[in-house]
């Protein structure tokens, strides 16, 4: 998205240049720069270490869209150089430009403008990582939670943009398999009361989205909707048609974005055994209906409760997707899988009792972004133990 754009021609440029240089608000913007503000300045490098000049950098104000904030303006010195006014206390996004594509640098409140002698020293082309945490088929068990937290937390103090989804299946259908370390649970008040357990600690642990699995959609009234419905994240289902009062509405798909503004899509895609009111759509068809979602966002996901044949299936059949995080099958894909250049990931799961001796799954996924174009995708599994020295990276 471009919704400023800044030409310099002929020789009037270096004019222009200068100017910019010494009048960076007067020029592009209306309002002179405010007086509580401080100068951001820095250094954008090749990635030989050398200095960039000739780069037009554009700061926009971060207020959610690109749209809503006219950028100021400068190029690049010989030296690699530049500067703005900004003002205290507002979070930026910088964008460079050049004919390697348009890099983001995201600028959080308070970050230079406490310290007039900091600067911000940039290499082009830019790299952006996007990590995504993800858990699947729990079953009723979450063992460990302290140090799941604490692993969780330390991921979200690394890198700036940090989501965690879940693949559906955090709880029990079969009444048979109510079972606590080998106790039997038969009353349905005590699924009621597991699964507000289970979407409580999800809301605790600050999990940003979920597709529901098939234990999910075999709903037991009223303490199914009851517990999804409690849920801090989007639900998503796709290709499933709701129309019993027993599950809440789910979404087709969200859209998240990064502090940079890059736009991240999920379309959550399940598998149930269609209970009175739960119809399950077709597959493909569903996908391609919304295969507009790749169009419109820098990264496209698939939030899969189908399994990993199906999933392979899906990366063959539809290679717009960039990752494919999934349930279903139960696979401990230790490192994701790489299928017709879709990233496929599963984390394990339980069995379908609960159990103190489950080990604690969490998947790990980097995405690599430079100048806004995917580079790199990995992903692995971490056990997450009792023990920080046996904690996977």
């Amino acid at each position: 998205m471009q919704p400023y754009k800044y030409h310099t021609k002929f020789r009037i440029r270096t004019v222009l240049l200068c100017l910019l240089i010494v009048f960076p608000f007067t020029i592009i913007s209306a309002n002179p720069a405010p007086e509580a503000g401080y100068r951001l300045s820095g250094t954008v490098f090749r990635d030989n270490g050398l200095p960039f000049e000739d780069l037009e950098l554009l700061l926009f104000r971060h207020t959610g869209s690109f749209q809503e904030s006219p950028p100021a303006i400068c190029i690049t010195e010989s030296d690699g150089s530049f500067g703005f006014n900004a003002e205290k206390g507002k979070s930026y996004v910088l964008e460079v430009r050049g004919e390697l594509g348009n890099g983001r640098v995201y600028i959080p409140a308070g970050s230079y403008g406490g310290n007039p002698s900091a600067r911000l020293d940039i290499t082009y082309p830019v790299t952006e990582e996007i990590v995504i945490l993800h858990t699947n088929d729990q079953h009723f068990t979450l063992n460990k939670p302290h140090e799941l937290s604490k692993k969780i937390s330390e991921i979200r103090e690394k890198y700036e943009n940090v989501y965690l989804f879940s693949a559906g299946d955090i709880f029990v259908r079969h009444p048979l398999r109510w079972i606590v370390n080998g106790q039997f649970m038969r009353d349905p008040a005590w699924y009621g009361e597991r699964a507000m357990f289970m979407i409580s600690s999800m809301n605790e642990l600050g999990y940003d989205l979920m597709t529901p699995g098939n234990h999910e959609l075999a709903y037991r009234e009223p303490y199914t909707r009851l517990a999804l419905e409690a849920a801090d994240f989007p639900i998503l289902a796709a290709n499933m048609e709701i129309t019993t009062d027993a599950l809440p509405p789910f979404d087709d798909y969200v859209i998240f974005n990064t502090s940079t503004m890059r736009k991240i899509a999920v379309l959550g895609l399940t598998t149930g055994d269609a209970p009175r009111g739960v119809r399950e759509l077709d597959l493909a068809e569903t996908v391609r209906n919304h295969l507009f979602l790749k169009d419109s966002s820098d990264i496209l996901v698939a939030l899969s409760h189908l399994g990993l044949r199906t999933d392979r299936s899906l990366a063959e059949e539809f290679p717009e997707f960039d990752v494919i995080i999934g349930g279903h099958s139960h696979d401990l894909l230790e490192e994701a899988i790489t299928v017709n250049s879709v990233l496929v990931a599963q984390a394990g799961g339980n069995p379908h009792i609960v159990s103190d001796n489950h080990p604690v799954y969490l998947g790990k996924i980097i995405i690599s972004l430079e100048n806004g174009i995917i580079r790199e995708k990995r992903g692995w599994v971490m056990t997450i133990s009792l023990c920080p020295s046996e904690i996977n990276p």
